[in-house]
């Protein structure tokens, strides 16, 4: 009898004392593997990585507390994933736009990068290979100094280019990452010409950084901005440029001498600066001068 009226006292403390342990005050902690997330503009959309990152703390991260040979998440806590805004290339394999779990086996030399649909699960305790969208294989390189947390990152980020790359410890492991936004912006540029504020000068700068097969297009654009804005410099500027990179020395040569000519009267001092350096560099690499 006197066990069931301890128990039944017992009882009655716990619900007398448990709210007042839900309302106690909730500590702000410094997590021992923080989570990560980033978004970088790439291509023409971009690409986001959520991750956790681990530490050393005195462990050995590869062939100790992550093991060779394994399926790892590829960071600690959930998995971690990867989204791509467009279809890109990763080490020339294409992975259609989307989130992917980001998954790899480690090995002392030979890594294997996996992306894979199920970006819900927790670890990789539940991997399914048959959910596999890419696996690439990789070469790990050694770092000169350790590096004590795990960290995801594009690196060499170009417009519609980087490396995919891990480190942690004395492991880097990267993979090459591309994209290909012409057919998106070819596709952007011909609808917008068909609206009334047509991106002649962006269209134009487009062809021209990128090296399009067939320049006419842009300059034909440029006469068009030309028309409609007669004192705008910058329009003469980059028709001096396509007219060069035609070969087009001589009309490449009379636009940068119009926009001369038209920057003198700009009140930005700046802007009056950088363009008339450019038209000079430009009027002295048509003429041969250097």
């Amino acid at each position: 009898m006197k066990y069931a009226y301890f128990f039944a006292a017992t009882a009655a403390l716990s619900a007398l004392l448990a709210p007042a342990a839900q309302a106690q005050t909730k500590l702000t902690i410094p997590q021992p593997s923080p989570g990560v997330h980033t978004r970088e503009a790439f291509s023409t959309s971009f690409i986001e990585l959520s991750y956790s990152r681990p530490s050393l703390r005195g462990r050995s991260a590869f062939g100790g507390l992550v093991p060779y040979g394994q399926v790892w998440r590829t960071g600690a806590n959930t998995v971690t994933k990867i989204r791509f805004g467009e279809e890109v290339k990763l080490a020339g394999q294409t992975v259609p736009a989307g989130t992917y779990a980001l998954l790899t086996i480690p090995g002392k030399a030979d890594w294997t990068i996996i992306l894979n649909r199920d970006t819900a699960q927790w670890g990789a305790y539940e991997y399914k290979q048959s959910l596999d969208v890419a696996r690439i294989p990789a070469k790990a390189s050694k770092l000169a100094a350790p590096q004590e947390s795990m960290s995801l990152s594009l690196e060499n980020l170009r417009p519609a280019a980087a490396d995919l790359t891990l480190t942690w410890e004395r492991t880097q492991v990267s993979l090459p990452l591309t994209a290909n936004p012409d057919p998106i912006v070819l596709a952007q540029i011909r609808e917008a010409m068909k609206g009334e504020k047509k991106p002649y000068v962006m269209a134009a700068q487009y062809y021209y950084n990128t090296n399009q097969p067939d320049l006419n297009p842009a300059v034909g654009w440029l006469d068009e901005f030309i028309k409609a804005n007669p004192t705008e410099y910058y329009g003469y500027y980059w028709k001096a440029k396509l007219l060069q990179k035609q070969g087009k020395n001589k009309e490449a040569a009379a636009a940068a001498n119009k926009s001369l000519e038209l920057v003198k009267v700009d009140k930005n001092d700046i802007s009056k600066a950088e363009y008339t350096r450019l038209n000079q560099q430009l009027l002295a690499e048509v003429s041969g001068k250097k």
